[in-house]
């Protein structure tokens, strides 16, 4: 996935709306969101060469999303991408997929009142599924990513991984938050920056609403003129290939809408009830 918009509590406490585009080979073979995983719930798309996912709701209270980063030197190794004939270095363990890590990362966490949730000390709940994916992320070698994850009943967070190099992580404080190629809410980058200058303003009253306003900055076409970066991009190499949009938490019905194709040309189809 190349483009996230995650409104954190955009509707009031415990509530998330975002918006994403997922940019990829045409020739990726992928099948459309479903169940994952029965327990816990885990719905989203899957990624039929690799088996992993994307961008994945668990039990309808949190959302798990994968985005690519552009690679540093020591990732482009790793992955033996330098040359054909290149090769991970000596002793490094192959990159594994992307995929399969926001797939399991979105089946973590329990019932957010288990005991185990509570800190004995302070009485506040851990940051139960941060710690998960960071012990998932130490276990194997990824190429640069960020896993991004979003929670009604803990505070959203962004890892950006890569093998061979430190972990961060990035908080997702409420308000509007966009993840593209790059950092969390990186204002260097071009689409980032147009994105969040026009998500400044923007004040939704209802789930439908902030939505429809998504969906209305998910279908932007670059425009070289007015320095309008591409969100929704046709281009031969990872054009935007689906979109999704979800409404989460104390806002009313839950809401999962899907294209399967560029938002500009594709309708949404109300996948809500996979949630249920």
């Amino acid at each position: 996935m190349c483009t996230l918009i995650a409104g954190v509590e955009i509707l009031g406490p415990r509530t998330l709306v975002l918006g994403a585009n997922r940019d990829e080979s045409p020739e990726r073979a992928a099948a459309p969101p479903g169940i994952l995983r029965e327990r816990p719930r885990v719905v989203g798309g899957r990624d039929l060469v690799a088996g992993g996912t994307w961008l994945a709701v668990g039990e309808a209270r949190a959302v798990t999303a994968l985005m690519n980063r552009r690679p540093t030197p020591a990732a482009i190794m790793l992955a033996g991408a330098l040359t054909p004939a290149a090769a991970p270095p000596e002793g490094a363990p192959a990159p594994r997929s992307r995929g399969l890590l926001c797939l399991e990362a979105a089946a973590l966490g329990g019932a957010p009142d288990r005991p185990d949730r509570i800190d004995p000390g302070t009485g506040e709940r851990h940051p139960a599924r941060l710690h998960a994916a960071l012990a998932l992320i130490a276990r194997d070698a990824y190429a640069a990513c960020t896993l991004v994850g979003l929670n009604l009943d803990e505070p959203s967070w962004a890892i950006l991984a890569e093998a061979g190099r430190e972990t961060r992580i990035r908080t997702l404080e409420p308000g509007w938050n966009v993840v593209t190629h790059a950092d969390v809410n990186e204002r260097d980058e071009p689409r980032t920056a147009w994105l969040l200058s026009r998500l400044e303003s923007l004040r939704p009253r209802t789930a439908d609403e902030a939505l429809r306003e998504l969906a209305a900055l998910l279908v932007t076409h670059e425009e070289i003129g007015r320095a309008v970066p591409g969100v929704c991009l046709h281009r031969d190499r990872f054009p935007t290939v689906s979109s999704s949009l979800i409404a989460l938490g104390d806002l009313g019905p839950q809401r999962y809408l899907h294209a399967p194709g560029p938002p500009c040309s594709t309708p949404y189809a109300d996948l809500s009830s996979l949630l249920a």
